[in-house]
């Protein structure tokens, strides 16, 4: 389990490395988000979900559609979100870039907090303490958390596996702790804005929540099989889905069962600008191994 671990962050890592050399202010999205999802299988590993490209005020999940033509804007922030699993193990993280000089300053806040994490998550450490900590390193620097969006903790096959960390310390955290074995993806989000996010539009990313057959539609049931097998209960984008023969059509009946979730775009409510950084955790006897090593390795994107 630990090598699948650490062979998912190496490549996780190297992707980041490949993102960096290719966005670019211009660089259509699609583009992005196919070379990076091809490295990682080239790589011999699979996306644990489709490359997350969120410019701006958008904190978190869009991916681009077949025809999407939008493109890195002049001036952009842009958090690439990338998740890689080996046999079901997972690495989630992410990093920001920064087109323009005055968001230096948020994307700095943001990976100051991720750095904190090295010192405070330790087993039978209380989450609050650590939301605490992320909370600070964020108002140190004159910005907001995004109160309303969290880490979470990571399964096989499970991104979303029960206990959250959020970006600001919640009373009912001290109710929970860090165990060791647990694996958690962290990810600190800052905003100048409000330091929350709203449902706004599409983010053309769907996973299966439910395998229960559908009584009156043999072919849907079908159509829902062949989506588990494909992707199981792994997030996916649509233009993977499309390429694998399925329809839009198939995949909004089966938003309307209540079989697929599809995840809306997380957008900042002041339409503040929002940095993003992530790295993937395993719990140990005395602190925490990193996956990706995301603050070892990308300290120049905020200098």
């Amino acid at each position: 389990m630990l090598e699948k671990y650490r062979r998912a962050g190496e490549i996780a890592l190297e992707a980041h490395r490949l993102a960096i050399n290719i966005v670019n202010e211009g660089t259509p999205l699609l583009d992005i988000a196919e070379k990076i999802e091809e490295f990682i299988r080239s790589r011999g590993a699979l996306p644990a979900f489709p490359v997350n490209l969120s410019i701006n005020e958008v904190a978190a999940h869009y991916t681009p559609c077949p025809d999407d033509e939008a493109v890195v804007p002049r001036g952009g922030v842009v958090k690439i979100d990338i998740g890689v699993h080996v046999d079901g193990y997972i690495s989630d993280s992410a990093i920001t870039v920064t087109f323009n000089q005055a968001w230096k300053k948020l994307a700095r806040a943001t990976f100051e907090a991720l750095m904190t994490i090295k010192e405070v998550f330790k087993p039978r450490k209380s989450i609050y303490d650590v939301s605490k900590a992320i909370s600070e390193a964020i108002t140190r620097h004159h910005f907001r958390p995004v109160e309303n969006l969290t880490g979470h903790k990571i399964e096989r096959y499970n991104l979303h596996a029960g206990k959250s960390i959020p970006n600001i310390p919640r009373y009912e955290c001290k109710l929970s702790s860090l165990e060791a074995g647990e694996v958690y993806a962290v990810e600190p989000f800052a905003t100048n804005g409000r330091g929350l996010v709203e449902d706004l539009g599409w983010s053309n990313i769907y996973r299966v929540i439910s395998v229960k057959r559908i009584s009156s539609d043999e072919r849907i049931n079908d159509i829902l099989e062949g989506l588990w097998r494909e992707f199981k209960g792994l997030p996916f984008a649509k233009r993977w889905a499309l390429h694998k023969g399925f329809s839009q059509k198939d995949l909004d009946l089966l938003v309307r069962y209540k079989r697929l979730y599809h995840y809306p775009r997380l957008v900042e409510v002041r339409r503040g600008i929002v940095a993003q950084f992530e790295d993937t955790f395993i719990v140990t006897e005395t602190g925490a191994i990193p996956v990706v090593k995301i603050t070892d390795n990308f300290q120049f994107l905020i200098e």
